[in-house]
């Protein structure tokens, strides 16, 4: 449809359907359940935001997809639409309010249809040549939502949303003042700052919890080199599961990278050795990681050091094929060698679990 390709680039459901993907089954209803989520739900509308903080690695953007499936799957009475926004500090150019509001439009018109006002929007900004101003946007968007009972907005990563001048708090303000049916919900890390822009929400904290953190590690043991290194091993497979849940402390990353750095061992013994001496806190975590990705022979270390470079310095998200086709540049060339490009698998094998290569679209991203 012209009209959705004219709005935005932006694809929040692609990434939201990549994101719910890598959901572990049964996680997150600790939140799900909660009395606080449960008011925020049916609550009035008018003062219904909720504020959920949580430190780096607890798993915020994997919760806030299980929250939109969630509230999707939903048996409404009346009508209802649920909106998401995810932001992410690598697409800080594109992901500019406008924008963000196109986004929303855009999703309003995958699930529910084109509407006449917007489509005169369109065919207005195709004669003129122009984009439609923010009070433009801002303004369609109140019309077209207005037309439901409830709507429900769950923004991810508000710390990742460029704060120039208070664009945190624009962003938030525009969202409350779309209309007055907006149930709105947000999650980004701990920040004063940020704090004080909900200072009179409702706040409900994110934390992992161990049930969750154990499922997440026994589905990591299910495949992969680790599952063949416990096979028929049960005393294993529970000091693994002990030891890993107790020095993650409620970070899904951190027991990310455990796992990543115990499956580097070839014997049960050395199993039970690395289990002892798994740091409890992410900066030891990550020195060990860049220990093991150092250790590595000189061709694989200089390749793992030339990823971390492209996708940190990019300024958007990278696929696969582009970081391959990056990768695979000489100096003094003009030409691509197709020779020269390096297996997807490999990309990930080097880095030492820094480096996650999504299925979906495959994007690259570095944890943090």
């Amino acid at each position: 449809m012209h009209v959705i390709t004219w709005l935005t680039d932006l694809n929040f459901k692609s990434i939201q359907a990549e994101k719910l993907s890598q959901r572990v089954k049964d996680t997150g209803h600790w939140f799900l359940g909660s009395e606080l989520f449960k008011e925020w739900i049916s609550g009035p509308a008018p003062s219904s935001c909720l504020w959920c903080p949580g430190n780096p690695g607890v798993g915020k953007t994997i919760l806030a997809s299980i929250i939109i499936d969630y509230l999707q799957s939903l048996d409404y009475k009346r009508k209802t639409l649920v909106l998401c926004i995810f932001c992410d500090y690598q697409s800080t150019a594109t992901q500019t309010l406008p924008n963000i509001l196109c986004s929303l439009l855009k999703q309003l018109i995958q699930d529910n249809g084109l509407s006449n006002p917007i489509t005169s929007l369109y065919n207005q900004c195709c004669r003129a040549k122009t984009r439609p101003s923010l009070n433009v946007l801002t303004n369609i968007l109140s019309q077209e939502l207005g037309s439901f009972y409830r709507v429900y907005i769950v923004l991810d990563a508000l710390d990742e949303f460029r704060e120039n001048n208070g664009g945190q708090e624009e962003l938030i303000n525009t969202m409350r003042k779309l209309n007055s049916n907006i149930h709105l919900l947000v999650t980004s890390r701990d920040i004063t700052t940020i704090g004080l822009v909900f200072k009179a929400d409702t706040r409900l904290d994110i934390r992992a919890d161990n049930k969750d953190i154990s499922s997440y590690i026994m589905s990591k043991l299910s495949c992969g080199r680790l599952a063949s290194l416990i096979k028929g091993r049960d005393d294993l497979r529970q000091a693994i599961l002990d030891g890993v849940t107790e020095k993650a402390d409620g970070m899904f990353l951190l027991a990310e990278l455990h796992i990543d750095s115990l499956a580097q061992t070839t014997t049960p013994k050395l199993l039970r050795v690395a289990l002892q001496k798994l740091p409890n806190n992410m900066p030891s975590a990550y020195d060990k990681t860049l220990e093991r990705v150092n250790s590595q022979c000189e061709h694989d270390r200089e390749l793992a050091y030339h990823i971390f470079s492209w996708i940190a310095f990019a300024r958007r998200p990278l696929t696969v094929l582009e970081l391959q086709h990056a990768l695979a540049v000489e100096p003094d060339t003009m030409t691509l060698d197709p020779d020269n490009i390096c297996s997807e698998d490999l990309l990930g094998s080097v880095c030492g679990g820094l480096v996650i290569i999504t299925d979906k679209i495959g994007h690259c991203e570095v944890c943090a």
